[in-house]
């Protein structure tokens, strides 16, 4: 873990010199010995002294500038960088020098290494140039900012970058999992995230996520602020609910990154796109209809084999005179026509018995003839199961109608229950009044689609009867007896027909 420190340097030479000597005492012995304090150095200057000379020198084409130069010290921790370890001291030094050019990537700098600190920790004193080569301007605004918090952010960037610790706790990407275990199970921050995690979880894109936190009753606030010393604009995210779990209740919230960083802007927005993109490598693994290619004889010419019949044109859809509402009437069955079809059952019945050896003089050939030579009771069986099926599915959606009248007033009436148990001040009572509606919300929940469900399966089952009763019916319509049939069948007969309100359950 390593810390960081910024310094003005009005003269480059004063500091310079005592990065290499020290002060006072320490400097006087050094210079009489003839020994220094560095460890180790490297910077953009063939030597300190050029590099000295070069700041001056750009003071005084720039005489209006305040400073030569900015010093960044950066400290390890000696159970992280151990100062008796060469390798360690030239990893510190290459940390420093990539983090000045990091800060201001195109001006000159150079890195000291010392490890006689009061700690006896591995530092680094990294003087910055106050000149920018490519722009010919001072450092220090904009890009190349050295204000305190962007330099310790992009030290410690820099440090997760090359595998070193950051001094504090690190900034976890916590999900949503491992934040709700250590949360109260009756704590606002708890009820908030799951139903966030609740509305990600059912949605397909950042529209349907903002659409399923409007029905849990979460407000979404989009923030965007600007830094005012860097110029970076970031934007983050809130979360707002009503609190009905505390002591009072009230309306509550709480930055996105307070409760995780999948509930953050960035983590949203990288959820959904994770999910499109499964959904595409699922959509391109999906099989495919294998190409069937033609197997050619090797002795056949080249020619002949690459060569391809033309390929036929398409025949044109001609579209059916029957439109699909009209093959759900009910028909009007004529004597002559279920004969016609009991003796086409009965020629294919033998040609299947003979094709399979069989004797085809069984019950079902003698029940073939009965129906060509007496097709009427038949004739009425056919129009009775019709009867049968429509009768079923007309009194299935009426049940459904009434438990839909019945939903209506259940919705009102807890509507006015929850209103009157809202004003409770106890937490317990409000907490029970909302069971209690959930609760009957599912059971009538449930009745609807217990109701829905018969009423499909009654309507297949008349749709099932019409269709069996237009297929023998098919080649044509002879006429009837009407007196013949029962008065349950008449209305049939008659040109009853299943109206648009027959074929639909109706607006829920």
């Amino acid at each position: 873990m390593s810390t960081t420190y910024v310094q003005p340097l009005p003269d480059v030479q004063g500091r310079m010199s005592y990065t290499e000597f020290g002060g006072g005492k320490k400097r006087r012995e050094h210079i009489a010995n003839g020994t220094n304090r560095i460890v180790a150095q490297y910077g953009d200057m063939p030597s300190r002294g050029e590099f000295v000379a070069y700041c001056k020198e750009n003071k005084l084409v720039h005489p209006n500038a305040l400073n030569e130069g900015f010093e960044l010290r950066v400290s390890w921790a000696t159970d992280e960088l151990d100062p008796n370890n060469p390798d360690d001291i030239q990893r510190g030094m290459e940390h420093a020098y990539l983090l000045c050019h990091e800060l201001a990537p195109d001006s000159p700098c150079w890195v000291t290494m010392h490890t006689d600190g009061d700690g006896g920790c591995v530092h680094a004193h990294a003087t910055i140039v106050n000149h920018d080569v490519r722009t010919g301007l001072a450092i220090n605004k904009g890009d190349t900012s050295l204000y305190a918090p962007r330099v310790q952010a992009v030290n410690d960037e820099l440090s997760r970058a090359n595998g070193l610790q950051v001094l504090g706790a690190d900034k976890s990407h916590t999900t949503w999992e491992e934040r709700s275990a250590t949360l109260d199970a009756k704590s606002f921050d708890r009820h908030l995230g799951d139903k966030i995690a609740f509305a990600r979880d059912n949605a397909d894109s950042m529209e349907a996520f903002k659409k399923n936190l409007e029905y849990a009753g979460v407000t979404l606030t989009e923030t965007a602020k600007t830094d005012k010393k860097t110029g970076e604009v970031t934007t983050g995210w809130s979360y707002k609910a009503k609190d009905v779990w505390g002591p009072k209740m009230r309306t509550r919230k709480r930055r996105a990154s307070k409760l995780c960083d999948e509930f953050t802007k960035d983590g949203i927005e990288a959820y959904f796109e994770e999910k499109q993109a499964q959904a595409e490598e699922q959509a391109q693994k999906a099989p495919t209809e294998p190409e069937v290619v033609a197997a050619v004889p090797e002795d056949v010419p080249q020619d002949v084999r690459t060569h391809q019949p033309p390929e036929p044109e398409p025949i044109p859809a001609v579209p059916e005179p029957d439109t699909p509402q009209e093959d759900f009437h009910v028909y009007e069955p004529s004597a002559d026509d279920v004969s016609d079809m009991a003796g086409d059952l009965r020629r294919a019945y033998v040609r299947h018995c003979e094709g399979k050896g069989q004797n085809y003089m069984d019950d079902t050939y003698h029940r073939f003839v009965s129906v060509q030579a007496d097709p009427h009771d038949a004739w009425l069986e056919l129009h009775a199961e019709v009867a049968r099926a429509r009768e079923e599915f007309h009194r299935t959606k009426a049940e459904l109608d009434a438990v839909k009248q019945q939903r209506k007033d259940f919705a009102v009436g807890m509507a006015i229950f929850r209103a009157v148990n809202r004003k409770s001040q106890s937490p317990m009572a409000r907490m029970m009044a909302d069971m209690y509606a959930m609760m009957f919300q599912q059971m009538m929940q449930a009745k609807r689609e217990e109701a829905e469900r018969k009423l499909y399966e009654r309507r297949k089952a008349m749709w099932d009867a019409e269709k069996a009763l237009k297929n023998e019916l098919k080649r044509g319509e002879i006429g009837y007896k009407p007196h013949e049939l029962p008065e349950s069948l008449k209305r049939i007969t008659e040109g009853y027909g299943r109206s648009d309100d027959d074929k639909s359950l109706g607006d829920w």
